[in-house]
């Protein structure tokens, strides 16, 4: 970031940070929502399916938890890279 901002050219680029920040939040909230549904659909398969239907999903109940875990924080993580990349521009 260039020292030689002005203080009104620094309240600029803090309020547009801010408004891509929430952007991203926003994006990044309705990703992992959307994988937390994905992954009650899934945990909501495994505890209905009979032990001997052959659809019968594979893999522990606590495999499955940290699979969606994994994926619901993943938007924020990969949106926070984006806004630091950003940031160095």
């Amino acid at each position: 970031m260039n020292r030689g901002f002005t203080p009104q050219e620094r309240l600029q680029r803090t309020v547009a940070d801010a408004v891509v920040a929430e952007m991203m939040l926003l994006q990044a909230t309705v990703e992992s929502a959307s994988a937390i549904g994905d992954g009650l659909q899934q945990l909501s398969r495994h505890l209905m399916a009979a032990p001997s239907d052959p659809r019968q999903p594979i893999g522990s109940i606590a495999t499955l938890m940290q699979i969606t875990a994994d994926r619901a924080l993943e938007p924020y993580s990969t949106r926070l890279g984006y806004f630091r990349r950003l940031r160095e521009l």
